[in-house]
């Protein structure tokens, strides 16, 4: 019998780089976009490209050095992908800011800035609690504050929250199969993501090669370790403890422990990181908890 990592979800960081990421799975990225955008389906076959690829290097899985989840190029658009656990506040400044400092290095030198090519970028979060993103997709443009025109059609934003998929509901086929990839991004079990991918082969390939990632010896001995400098850190508090956990992946295994709805064990972890002194950043990362939560614990 098979390993089968029931719990693990396409949202979770490794996995949501590794299916829309890598360029050996790019037809499953093809795929998303052609539905994001509303293209006829196969339009972008051959003609998207990672460009931020990163392989998962068998010694060192926790050394990705890049700063967007997936960044892809299509044709003259490129295209910023990020995965959120929760959406707040801070992570929408940071988006922006990825969204702005990726325009803003597109160009090769001695060329106009006229010909910078459009950013487009996809947040997906499990939840939000930012005022205004309260429904299923919300967008963001550039616009004149009097005339609330659109200043410019080459930087654009969006947030698709998972938490809310129910709440639509589509006559339109493609939509209604972008409705069904993202609910196979939000999918919690194994199961559940083959339920919701019976009778599609695109989506029964893509739970394949899920499944086939996380039962990869070199990703369960991450997870175990991560898991085991988790606890070291959790446990002893031991400056040893939480700079081993820092180089195994500890991040990784918190933020999997947010994944299953272990909000307690957050809050216990963002305790102790405080005791060591842990800046606020760090634990926000780590945890999944708001800088507000955080404050809140600091002062009890």
């Amino acid at each position: 019998m098979s390993k089968i990592h029931t719990r693990e979800s396409l949202h979770g960081d490794l996995i949501f780089k590794e299916i829309f990421g890598t360029q050996k799975n790019v037809r499953f990225t093809e795929y998303l976009l052609e539905l994001l955008k509303g293209y006829e389906k196969h339009s972008l076959k051959g003609k998207v490209t990672v460009l931020n690829e990163v392989f998962l290097d068998k010694t060192k899985l926790n050394d990705k050095g890049i700063t967007s989840d997936v960044l892809a190029k299509s044709e003259d658009e490129v295209i910023d992908l990020e995965m959120y656990t929760t959406f707040e506040e801070d992570d929408f400044e940071k988006s922006l800011t990825y969204l702005t400092r990726i325009y803003g290095t597109r160009l090769e030198i001695g060329e106009k800035y006229q010909n910078q090519p459009k950013v487009t970028q996809y947040n997906f979060c499990v939840s939000s609690h930012v005022p205004d993103i309260d429904e299923y997709e919300t967008d963001f443009l550039f616009m004149n504050k009097k005339t609330y025109k659109i200043i410019t059609n080459k930087v654009e934003g969006y947030i698709y929250r998972l938490d809310k998929l129910d709440d639509v509901v589509y006559d339109d086929d493609r939509k209604e199969e972008l409705r069904r990839i993202m609910k196979m991004i939000y999918a919690k079990s194994k199961e559940e993501r083959l339920e919701i991918a019976r009778g599609s082969e695109i989506l029964m390939d893509l739970a394949q090669v899920m499944e086939e990632f996380v039962n990869d010896e070199a990703v369960l001995k991450f997870k175990s370790l991560t898991r085991k400098n988790e606890e070291i850190a959790r446990r002893n508090g031991r400056e040893e403890g939480i700079q081993e956990g820092r180089e195994e992946g500890i991040q990784e295994g918190i933020q999997k422990g947010k994944h299953e709805g272990l909000r307690t064990r957050s809050i216990e972890i963002a305790k102790n990181l405080l005791n060591l002194k842990i800046d606020i950043p760090t634990i926000m990362k780590s945890t999944g908890l708001s800088k507000q939560e955080i404050l809140n614990l600091q002062e009890s």
